[in-house]
């Protein structure tokens, strides 16, 4: 290469020739610098005008995605309704976000029928007549075929100027199985729905179809929970009766001996003998049998299926069982032993279920204890429990039985005494009562149920 100081020839430039190469080379940066920033300049004006035109695009696009995720979160409140009115009502307030409402419904098909039956009572005639219409058209059954939403012109408005009025037909599926559809009367054109808007309208009706799932689910719990209601107060029911028939005998032998003084005392007045305060006599003896037949109704009536929960003094509970049973148990030989805390705390629970309970307890007791002994029935509590003891020295529960005796039908009595329910209704009713019930026993040393009540259990 040549130094910059020499020409071809190899003569050396002068100070004034290499000044002017100079200055001719800068001129060129500069012009070549000016180009650049020129292009420089067009360039970030370009960008700004594209950057002007997209910052409403993307504000626009913004607010839609806000748009659909508040949609999300309200649509989830259909799914949550557990009445029809309240999956209606939110799809409809919900569908107006998308397109005007004139009208709308949802309509469930009818099981073995080709009919619909609408899920509000909130749509007018005029809607559920245009429904059946398309049933009876077979536009439904395409609907549901394809899983499609379809928009058809409401006829009465067709050519009318300045007036179009559609019907919107969304399918209504589960699990691939069909419920019906949800129904929309708009003011809206069919040539301005939006793929976005079918779409919505999809993800709406998806979510009323999972709603009215969870409404019907709903509703067969709650009547499976009526009949598990009603079967256990019909089992309590028949367990009171087998107790009452197990003390039948004792009972009229408790009612016979009012009667026998009565008689007695009726044949001397009659013979016309004098006896000193006779009719305050007969009157006791009458009161006695009212109470006796008061005691004996109010246990054997009907238990209420709905178990209604209140205060309950259980001590209250384990007295009106002792005056049931105690003249049972006396000619039996069988001395009851009561310890109950004074000024007993209150639970919650059944008055009736717990007289049962007890019911069942000392009748086990009574039969442990064929040639006599003696019942000892205790409460107390503590800061979080009420405690009832029922102890008897009877015979005893063989240590491999123990776990088996809250078993429904097992029983150690013989062949045709006792259904193997008593102590399997005490287990049930303490734990609907939020309790625990355990037993401690020992062969020919007698058996203990301990049974705890919560204290602070609320009222549902």
């Amino acid at each position: 290469m040549m130094s910059p100081e020499k020409e071809n020839t190899g003569r050396p430039k002068t100070h004034a020739e290499s000044l002017n190469d100079s200055i001719l080379h800068f001129e060129s940066f500069i012009q070549g610098r000016g180009s650049y920033v020129k292009a420089l300049e067009t360039a970030i004006e370009a960008l700004k005008k594209e950057n002007q035109g997209f910052a409403p695009n993307t504000e626009e696009l913004r607010t839609s995605i806000d748009e659909l995720v508040a949609m999300h979160r309200l649509s989830n409140t259909i799914s949550a309704a557990t009445d029809p009115e309240g999956i209606v009502g939110t799809l409809i307030e919900l569908t107006k976000q998308v397109i005007p409402v004139i009208d709308s419904n949802i309509f469930l098909f009818e099981s073995g029928e080709v009919k619909l039956r609408p899920l509000s009572s909130r749509s007018s005639s005029r809607l559920v007549d245009e429904a059946q219409e398309q049933v009876e058209a077979g536009i439904l059954d395409w609907v549901m075929s394809e899983n499609k939403t379809v928009i058809i012109p409401d006829l009465a408005y067709l050519g009318m100027t300045g007036t179009t009025r559609n019907f919107v037909i969304v399918p209504l599926l589960i699990r691939n199985t069909g419920l019906g559809i949800y129904m929309i009367h708009t003011g809206k054109p069919q040539a301005e729905f939006s793929n976005q808007d079918i779409q919505l309208l999809s993800v709406l009706a998806n979510q009323a179809a999972v709603g009215v799932e969870n409404w019907r689910t709903f509703n067969q719990l709650v009547k499976v929970n009526a009949d598990l209601k009603a079967s256990q107060a019909q089992m309590i029911q028949a367990a009171k009766l087998a107790a009452i028939g197990e003390l039948a005998a004792s009972i009229v032998h408790e009612i016979k001996n009012p009667l026998q003084i009565l008689m007695m005392h009726l044949e001397m007045v009659e013979k016309g003998k004098e006896l000193p305060n006779w009719i305050e006599l007969l009157g006791q003896q009458v009161k006695r049998l009212s109470e006796i037949a008061g005691r004996l109704m109010n246990f054997a009536r009907n238990v209420n299926d709905d178990g209604t929960m209140e205060a309950v003094n259980v001590n209250r509970a384990i007295e009106m069982v002792i005056a049931m049973v105690g003249h049972d148990f006396k000619s039996s030989n069988i001395e009851i032993i009561l310890s109950l805390q004074e000024e007993m705390v209150s639970i919650i629970g059944n008055s009736n279920y717990l007289q049962q309970v007890f019911l069942n307890l000392f009748i086990n007791a009574r039969d442990a204890m064929s040639n006599g002994g003696t019942l000892t029935v205790s409460s107390e509590s503590d800061a979080e429990s009420v405690i009832v003891k029922v102890q008897d020295t009877g015979v005893g529960i063989d240590q491999a039985n123990l776990d088996r005796v809250f078993a429904a039908f097992f029983t150690t009595k013989e062949a045709g005494k006792g259904t193997g329910l008593g102590l399997s209704v005490c287990s049930k009713i303490v734990d609907q009562h939020g309790g625990t019930i355990q037993v401690e026993s020992e062969i020919d040393r007698g058996t203990t149920f301990v049974i705890r009540f919560p204290i602070r259990r609320k009222l549902k």
